[in-house]
């Protein structure tokens, strides 16, 4: 199971919006990588409402953003600049130099972020190997997901199982 530990999530939540700033910051974080696609909104939905709302909650609190992404950079840019922050796109996630660039772009050393993403196979494993700590978040809309990232669920559902797994046995349940 120990080679499975890089594809577990440090931290895990429903949805990014149960995420507050107050949790970031006790946690020691000082800013958020962020995914776009079932993380934010349901896939290819442009930004909405709710994720603007929770981009500036986030940004008055002091906490700084970035969206990391596998998509376009239209598509990477146009949504980043409806939250008011930086982006990188085509980012070839679980490659770790897109969130060691996106940490140099904010100006910090990789430990004081947290990623947040809705994939074990791209976000935490890609945030892993970059230093990063993870937050796993359900996706918001599977119903809607390209057939390629279906596949990478199937792929997924053994390591949450272990992670499950270990963490039951770890609260000696």
């Amino acid at each position: 199971m120990s080679r499975l530990r890089g594809f577990f999530p440090d931290y895990q939540l429903p949805t990014v919006y149960d995420l507050s700033p107050g949790w970031v910051k006790a946690q020691g974080f000082q800013g958020l990588i962020l995914d776009i696609d079932n993380t934010l909104v349901s896939p290819n939905a442009p930004a909405d409402e709710r994720a603007c709302a929770f981009a500036k909650e986030m940004r008055e609190a002091g906490i700084s953003l970035l969206v990391l992404s596998n998509n376009s950079r239209n598509r990477a840019a146009s949504f980043a600049e409806k939250l008011g922050c930086s982006y990188i796109a085509e980012a070839k996630k679980p490659r770790p130099q897109g969130f060691l660039k996106g940490a140099k772009l904010l100006g910090m050393d990789p430990s004081a972020l947290l990623a947040v993403g809705d994939q074990l196979l791209t976000d935490v494993y890609g945030a892993h190997r970059a230093g990063m700590k993870c937050l796993l978040v359900d996706a918001l809309d599977p119903a809607h997901e390209q057939p390629f990232v279906r596949v990478k669920r199937i792929l997924e559902k053994p390591v949450l199982r272990a992670y499950r797994k270990s963490r039951s046995q770890s609260s000696g349940k």
